[in-house]
């Protein structure tokens, strides 16, 4: 089975001038449905930057990159946002939940940007979503009446709406102790193995990291090599 996302020779520069840096340096991978990746370095190696590459969030000065077979360096920008929110879901650092909204409406979000599902549709898969990651109970809240803990697993469960074949994840436990990290670590791995979709984190935390399937380390935008 081919690679459901695909990168070669990814190269990109950050900042101007004096401040211009090489964020990343010919960066390649691969990533096969129902594994799990965790991409680990210190900050400033090019974790982050790689991620939104690979995300269809910014665009790469060189290099090509593949999701669901179709290269994408050469999509217009709203292909490529109907690319991301078919394949991709996102959960980042911090979740992001629009506060004036109850929490199923914020789940419910890339649905409605999708425009596949029937309000009704969307409304079963999101209270089936919440179920999922333990919130059922509260999806009538609004977000910023949950933890901190509480809020990031709402933005998974948003991440999973459009049932993604890609979960992307910018250090998505980096807010929280090290129980609700763990729980939410286990929440991503777990429901990724159960749908048979990627997942691929960027994350600070080696314990964590080393619990994926592929360990990824990253240094001055390059990969390197693992031990075996």
């Amino acid at each position: 089975m081919p690679p459901i996302l695909e990168a070669r020779n990814l190269s990109r520069h950050l900042g101007e001038g004096l401040t211009r840096v090489h964020a990343l340096r010919n960066v390649s991978l691969k990533i096969e449905q129902g594994k799990t990746y965790s991409i680990v370095g210190h900050s400033g190696s090019g974790k982050s930057t790689l991620l939104y590459l690979l995300g269809l969030l910014d665009r790469a000065e060189s290099g090509s990159i593949k999701l669901a077979g179709q290269a994408t360096e050469n999509l217009h920008d709203d292909e490529r946002t109907e690319l991301r929110n078919r394949f991709l879901g996102f959960v980042f650092q911090f979740h992001f939940l629009i506060k004036e909204f109850s929490v199923l409406d914020n789940v419910m979000i890339p649905m409605r940007k999708l425009g596949i599902k029937s309000p009704k549709a969307m409304k079963e898969t999101g209270m089936s979503l919440l179920d999922s990651v333990g919130l059922a109970d509260k999806a009538l809240r609004m977000g910023n009446q949950l933890s901190g803990g509480e809020q990031q697993r709402v933005a998974i469960a948003r991440a999973l709406a459009n049932d993604p074949q890609v979960v992307l994840a910018d250090e998505p436990t980096g807010n929280l102790d090290r129980k609700n990290a763990d729980r939410v670590f286990e929440l991503l791995s777990n429901i990724s193995r159960e749908r048979g979709n990627a997942f691929v984190m960027v994350s600070h935390n080696m314990e964590l990291a080393e619990r994926c399937d592929v360990v990824m380390p990253m240094q001055d935008g390059r990969f390197l090599p693992v031990e075996s």
